[in-house]
């Protein structure tokens, strides 16, 4: 059989159907998969790590960053944010017009004003004026983008701030934020184990994906395979392409009657073109594409020999 790919469940229905409606023989097979992610952070008091990370590069700026989340986070707390309303009151304190800025963000951008005849006319609107609107258009979009990433990251902050120094919403913030214990990221690969404020942890996360592959005779009907599929998912339609033309070219070239399994082999390299030279090397699967041929009661394999039917 012939791989097509791996694929998540969803993309793997797709890919079948597609391949099916075309002709080709599929198969579908299930499988667990493990994804794993190292990561690293820097845990302490927030003094302990400007100390610590003062010439390390970017850290300062980092540091500088989650000490106006802590700001936000105090007067938040201070003004009786509970575990609803904190996040509101939380960014409105970090993010100047929060609500204004999220709403927009949610909704579609507003159609131009219409045009009239006149205004064209009179030269209040040209090309020009149309590329300046369309590049602050996009800035605005951008600096929503980056300002909704920042709620986020924030958001995380808080909460690891809020664990890692038992905070509970209700009780009095006094000092406990003025130097409380933060987390801050790492790189993985350049840190210390030893070092006491390093924390690593590994992260394993299972799922399922779809081993998809066709039989290799089958891949002869690619120009079958509908134009969608060819344009959403080039890579494997050339990787069924390539089987497709080597099992075509073997079909061809192969004289009726006995080979030997070199022979037969032989006849597994695909070359076509000049300028734009296509070459396949088919010639290791050479035995896997003569049990195809011979699923299909094309020949019949003994050994190494090969006798062809018909």
């Amino acid at each position: 059989m012939f791989k097509v790919g791996e694929f998540y469940e969803d993309e793997a229905k797709t890919v079948a159907a597609y391949l099916k409606d075309a002709g080709l023989k599929v198969d579908i097979k299930g499988f667990v998969v493990a994804r794993t992610e190292y990561l690293a952070s820097f845990q302490g008091k927030l003094s302990e790590l400007k100390e610590k990370l003062s010439d390390v590069e970017g850290m300062p700026e980092l540091i500088e960053k989650r000490e106006r989340y802590l700001s936000a986070m105090k007067a938040a707390l201070e003004k009786g944010a509970v575990d609803e309303t904190f996040r509101d009151i939380y960014l409105n304190e970090l993010i100047p017009n929060w609500n204004e800025m999220l709403e927009k963000f949610r909704s579609p951008r507003d159609p131009p004003e219409e045009i009239n005849e006149g205004s064209v006319e009179a030269g209040e609107i040209s090309g020009d004026s149309d590329e300046i609107s369309g590049e602050a258009d996009e800035m605005v979009q951008d600096n929503l983008f980056e300002t909704m990433v920042e709620s986020v990251v924030s958001l995380d902050f808080a909460e690891k701030v809020m664990d890692l120094n038992e905070l509970v919403f209700g009780s009095p913030v006094g000092n406990l934020l003025d130097d409380p214990v933060i987390s801050l990221p790492a790189d993985h690969d350049n840190c210390d184990s030893d070092d006491p404020l390093v924390y690593q942890r590994m992260e394993v996360n299972l799922g399922k994906m779809y081993e998809i592959t066709i039989d290799e005779f089958s891949a002869s009907l690619f120009d079958r395979i509908d134009e969608d599929f060819q344009e959403e998912f080039s890579r494997e339609f050339l990787a069924i392409r390539s089987m497709g033309l080597v099992s075509m070219g073997v079909i061809n070239a192969a004289e009726k009657g006995k080979m030997d399994i070199e022979e037969f082999a032989d006849l597994c390299n695909f070359e076509s073109g000049d300028r734009w030279h296509l070459s396949i090397d088919g010639s290791v699967v050479a035995e896997e594409i003569a049990r195809s041929f011979e699923k299909m009661g094309m020949l019949k394999m003994k050994g190494n020999t090969i006798k062809w039917k018909g």
